[in-house]
């Protein structure tokens, strides 16, 4: 099952997802865990998200994707192969205090499908226990070189709610800014 299947799948498909999931992280094969996010990469994701969520969204809080790309609402869209080299490579912000204006919760699929799996009303549930809750956001790895950062942000937000954007950053001092921020097409 795909990842997009998860996000507009039905309840059974949900479940079935939940199940090969179970039974996957069984194998050797486990999927790609994203590895921790720097101090110095912390900084810029930190300038990308206060642009995208609370400049430009006024979010009162997000949900960063902590587990890999493969399960990721998001990016999984984009396929090709999850593991060290992987240029789409989700990062960890779990052992980073980010400097955003909002609340920072944190998610994995498996919280997700205990969620979807016990409350029949999905994402409009889902918002009403996450109030002021912008969606889930997945965190690609930024590429970092001198006073230049690149990085891509996915987000999803509902059955029919999927965006990626490309960031460009620039860096004056000790301050990352947002120049450019250019939506991704997601493939379906």
């Amino acid at each position: 099952m795909r990842a997009r299947e998860w996000v507009t799948g039905t309840p059974r498909s949900r479940h079935l997802l939940a199940i090969a999931l179970l039974t996957g992280c069984a194998r050797a094969d486990r999927p790609h865990v994203p590895t921790t996010a720097s101090a110095h990469e912390t900084a810029v994701i930190s300038a990308a998200l206060t642009e995208l969520f609370a400049r430009r969204e006024h979010a009162q809080a997000i949900t960063i994707w902590e587990d890999g790309r493969e399960f990721a609402p998001t990016l999984a869209a984009f396929g090709g192969v999850s593991d060290d080299t992987d240029t789409m490579a989700l990062v960890s912000t779990r052992a980073q205090t980010l400097a955003v204006p909002f609340r920072v919760e944190r998610t994995t699929l498996r919280d997700m499908e205990a969620f979807f799996r016990t409350d029949p009303e999905g994402w409009d549930a889902w918002f009403e226990a996450h109030p002021g809750n912008a969606g889930v956001v997945e965190i690609v790895r930024p590429r970092v070189t001198g006073d230049s950062a690149e990085m891509i942000v996915g987000r999803v937000c509902g059955e029919h709610c999927r965006t990626a954007w490309r960031l460009q950053l620039g860096r004056t001092g000790d301050r990352w800014t947002v120049r450019t921020v250019a939506v991704v097409r997601v493939p379906r």
